[in-house]
């Protein structure tokens, strides 16, 4: 947090603390942020989440982003940003790495100020797109069939 300095102010004859104004910014802020960005690298087909990401989605509406797959840790003027993703097969893992550092960091940096010290990219699988189409077609077709 922010030094927060009191001040004794007179008002009307009362006397008023008051304290510096300052900005927080929520770690799911950050998180979508970030998730928002990578959407834009080529060679990333999904982040993936974790089993707690699984069930939080279950209970967040259809049109909230997803933060799964991201997690985040924001201090007053730095954050850390740690990433799970699944990489398109033949694509080069040091270059995606390379542009997700690259729009993170601008992403974040513009839209709160903080500057991300760190960010950890996690490949957990590879596929190619044809796996990943298939993969993604059961999944749609399996929660179609349960709401039934």
């Amino acid at each position: 947090m922010t030094e927060n300095k009191q001040v004794q102010e007179q008002f009307n004859g009362n006397e008023l603390e008051v304290e510096a104004s300052k900005l927080l910014i929520e770690d799911r802020v950050v998180a979508k942020i970030a998730r928002i960005a990578v959407d834009k690298v080529d060679g990333i087909l999904e982040m993936q989440g974790n089993f707690a990401d699984t069930i939080g989605s279950f209970f967040s509406s259809d049109n909230e982003t997803s933060t799964a797959g991201v997690d985040v840790e924001v201090g007053e003027k730095e954050a850390k940003v740690n990433l799970d993703i699944i990489i398109e097969y033949g694509k080069n893992a040091t270059r995606v790495f390379n542009e997700v550092k690259k729009v993170v960091k601008t992403n974040v940096k513009d839209m709160t100020g903080l500057d991300v010290v760190t960010i950890n990219v996690n490949i957990v699988d590879v596929m190619t797109r044809k796996e990943y189409a298939e993969k993604k077609a059961r999944k749609e077709s399996n929660s179609s069939e349960d709401r039934y």
